[in-house]
């Protein structure tokens, strides 16, 4: 299957943005609060049922569940500092697996430093 990979970089909030991510984002944590991540990458889910899903997809130690939250707080300047103190880099966003290779693959959001 052709991996076709469409890359939104998130530097600031922006129309743009808001515009692909659903009004409540959904991720996987193993504590109710912090995202669980695989660095450099995040995932985003569109509904519970997609994360609830895709969690046991990626064979965690941990017992993921999913958690929402506004979009507008995730991509907030505090949201993504938090992102980048954990080497976030890439966001997934309602991410799928390649059943013949494994891989993860879809949409991705780029955090870009704050630098740039």
């Amino acid at each position: 299957m052709p991996c076709q990979v469409k890359l939104w970089s998130i530097a600031e909030m922006s129309p743009d943005v808001f515009a692909i991510l659903p009004d409540v984002v959904w991720y996987l944590t193993q504590n109710g609060r912090d995202m669980w991540c695989r660095v450099p990458y995040g995932f985003f889910f569109s509904s519970a049922e997609a994360a609830a899903a895709f969690a046991p997809l990626m064979h965690s130690v941990y017992e993921l569940q999913p958690t929402g939250v506004p979009a507008k707080e995730l991509v907030s300047p505090e949201g993504l500092a938090v992102m980048r103190e954990l080497n976030v880099t890439r966001i997934f966003l309602d991410p799928q697996i390649d059943p013949a290779t494994g891989e993860v693959f879809g949409r991705i959001l780029r955090i870009a430093n704050e630098a740039n």
